[in-house]
């Protein structure tokens, strides 16, 4: 184990995680798509009506699960990448 997380973080080139990872970050934009979905038959099929803490809490799961999942699509593994900072620090 500790060798795939040396190698994410040295930022080699893996294939097996380039597709485990955009295949994980297609299962989340589905899982978003499917909650978004559920939340707009919740909103069409009632009259209309101040949202539940449910109906938030789906919409709140979609946007955080919609951001994870792009960042996962479109970076993949590179997001474990260990970045160089400066020596003098600001802060």
């Amino acid at each position: 184990m500790r060798a795939a997380i040396r190698r994410l973080q040295d930022g080699q080139r893996w294939w097996g995680a380039e597709v485990a990872f955009r295949v994980f970050a297609l299962i989340l934009i589905a899982v978003v798509l499917i909650c978004f979905h559920r939340l707009e038959h919740s909103f069409a099929d009632q009259p209309r009506h101040e949202p539940t803490v449910a109906e938030f809490a789906l919409g709140t799961v979609g946007v955080v699960l919609g951001s994870t999942g792009l960042a996962f699509l479109i970076e993949g593994p590179g997001l474990f990448r260990l970045v160089p900072y400066p020596r003098r620090r600001l802060f």
